[in-house]
């Protein structure tokens, strides 16, 4: 993992404050979530001392990781992330003049810095899973690469100390209650902005700061045909070969995290296409659907599979979990408080050279947040825009609400004229680009790591595609077809096809086809239990605490007797979810995660019988 910090003066021939690199040395543990120790640095100042660019990175000294900085004179680059051709690549962003004109064509995963005699560039790829934040205080623009250490900095020049506390934004932080994640782009500190996807950043001292959006990809016609469907296709599975076949330089297979989901299936297929050695693994109980067609699917591709069981015995009637508390401290640490702690990111470990990838961002390849869409009508789509800003009303403040309207607004009179594209960006624009940046993250502390499905290319093929005929899964299926043909006759994880599903079923001719596409659904006992969503009363206990005596900031946007009442009822598992994400945020406002985390036992869970 890189991270990087770019500075800019606002006045021409005004030097940066020595205050500034002071407190991003200082900042930079609390920021970047690795031990100190494993940490290199490097930094670049322009000669007028106008601008500058800093790095750090924990990543092992290898040749098909870039180091910190490429420069050449006059000029320093660094990016998060990876590029498909590194070498003639980073020369491009490197050299040529319009740092945005570069950036949309290149293949990776990435996020660009770069600082000259003329000022500090970043840009962010189409997907924005590697992000930039941003901000302007006392006559400085910054930009880095992690939210928290572009915060510091600025209260450091705001406050006149290399060490200032933090500012927390705590109106912004509404949508992490009812959805887990932001749908918009601030972030928990205050002042602090991310750049939106495909966007260029510009500073140079004496200039006002320069913020560009790239064009988005201009969406084609649906094919009408069998041949024509085939062929509109065919872009998108070549620039997905090309985005896996990066994963094939290093000397180690690739370990591919398989459920038998549809994602990890299709990059399953896309790296066997690609001639690229991998190994699998899978998560989950025995009789998971994920466990069960997991190990079909390596079966058919015939690479190695190794089972995790959440339970190998199965006569135990618990499951042992991390405290909710451990789990929210380094969700809020890892993801900067832009994340809630129902979901799970990667913890530290060493790193280690073995390339990794999983599923991850499939959903955008069937239509964004129209994959799970089923009433398709006008009305259900304006329905589920407006979900998207306002969930959660009955437990929320006025205040809270009133934001959310507003929020809602911008993207309502889009969404009434195509709610089929506002419900695709959304998920590419903030689903993706905001709350995938986390477990991205923690995974780069790790381990190469690879987002195929993220590739800037790739997602520019798939916006090509409508996001009407993506929905219906056709194009999906089609792409597993062409890449990897026995995938196809392995059954889809709990749901049919949706273009089965939603068309006649066919006649004879067709039947046996349309058989053996029938979805595994869940059956047995812990096939679909979600200790998450328990209502376990000790657990809830846990959850309860944490929320009613925390701190009073959180009661800004969530009303008090609302959450009372949702925590006491431990039957309905009505906003379950938004008992998590007001427990993560109370962590949040606490303080605590910037403190050792404590050592609290795990706790157990009771499975439900059968």
């Amino acid at each position: 993992m890189r991270v990087y910090l770019a500075l800019s003066a606002r006045r021409d021939r005004e030097r940066l404050a020595p205050l500034l690199f002071e407190a991003a040395n200082r900042a930079i543990g609390a920021a970047f979530p690795v031990p100190g120790d494993v940490v290199s640095a490097d930094s670049w100042t322009a000669p007028g001392g106008g601008a500058a660019l800093l790095g750090w990175s924990n990543e092992p000294d290898y040749e098909l990781l870039p180091g910190i900085f490429t420069a050449r004179p006059g000029r320093v680059l660094g990016y998060c992330g990876y590029l498909t051709d590194p070498e003639h690549d980073a020369d491009a962003l490197l050299t040529k003049d319009d740092l945005g004109d570069v950036t949309a064509e290149l293949g990776g995963v990435f996020a660009a810095f770069r600082a000259g005699e003329g000022g500090v560039t970043a840009a962010t790829a189409i997907a924005r899973v590697c992000p930039v934040y941003h901000t302007e205080t006392r006559g400085v623009r910054i930009a880095g690469s992690r939210a928290l250490l572009v915060h510091l900095v600025a209260r450091a020049l705001e406050t006149g100390l290399a060490a200032p506390p933090v500012d927390l934004a705590v109106e912004a932080l509404h949508p992490i209650v009812r959805h887990g994640f932001l749908t918009n782009d601030d972030t928990p500190f205050r002042g602090v902005t991310a750049l939106p996807a495909a966007t260029v950043f510009e500073a140079v001292p004496g200039e006002p700061t320069v913020i560009r959006r790239l064009p988005v990809p201009r969406t084609g016609p649906a094919p009408r045909d069998t041949a024509g469907r085939a062929r509109a296709v065919q872009p998108l599975a070549e620039s997905l070969i090309a985005a896996a076949a990066p994963l094939g330089r290093h000397r180690e297979p690739v370990t591919l995290a398989l459920s038998g989901g549809r994602d990890s299936r299709l990059m399953a297929a896309a790296l066997a296409a690609a001639g690229v050695r991998f190994s699998a693994s899978t998560h989950g109980f025995a009789d998971d659907p994920d466990v069960i067609l997991g190990g079909r699917v390596a079966a058919a591709l015939g690479i190695q599979h190794e089972v995790r069981l959440t339970v190998p015995e199965p006569s135990r009637d618990t499951v042992a979990v991390q405290h909710p508390f451990v789990r929210a401290h380094h969700i809020v640490r890892m993801c900067e408080g832009m994340n809630s702690a129902y979901e799970r990111v990667n913890s530290f470990r060493p790193y280690s050279l073995v390339p990794q990838t999983s599923g991850s961002g499939g959903e955008t390849f069937r239509g964004g947040f129209l994959y799970d869409q089923d009433d398709i009508s006008a009305e259900g789509l304006l329905a589920r825009v407006r979900l998207i800003f306002r969930a959660a009303e009955p437990i929320m403040t006025p205040e809270a609400n009133a934001l959310a309207a507003a929020e809602h607004a911008r993207w309502a009179g889009r969404a009434e004229r195509d709610g089929f594209d506002v419900l695709d960006k959304l998920y590419l624009y903030y689903r993706t680009g905001r709350w995938i940046v986390g477990s991205h993250s923690a995974v780069l502390m790790n381990s190469p790591y690879y987002h195929p499905f993220f590739d800037n290319r790739v997602i520019r093929d798939v916006l090509s595609l409508p996001a009407s005929w993506r929905r219906s899964e056709e194009p999906f299926f089609l792409l597993l077809r062409e890449l990897a043909p026995a995938l196809v006759r392995i059954p889809p994880e709990g749901k049919r096809w949706r273009f089965d599903r939603e068309r006649r079923r066919p006649l004879l001719a067709g039947r046996r086809a349309w058989r053996t596409r029938a979805a595994l659904p869940a059956r047995g006992r812990t096939a679909s239990f979600n200790w998450r969503l328990s209502g376990d009363e000790a657990f809830r206990r846990i959850f309860t605490e944490q929320i009613m005596d925390g701190p009073a900031a959180l009661f800004e946007l969530v009303d008090r007797q609302a959450m009372a009442d949702v925590l006491a009822d431990t039957t309905s598992r009505r906003y379950s979810k938004q008992i998590w994400h007001a427990y993560t945020l109370s962590v949040l406002l606490s303080g605590a995660w910037r403190e050792p985390v404590p050592k609290l036992s795990p706790v157990r869970i009771p499975i439900p019988a059968a």
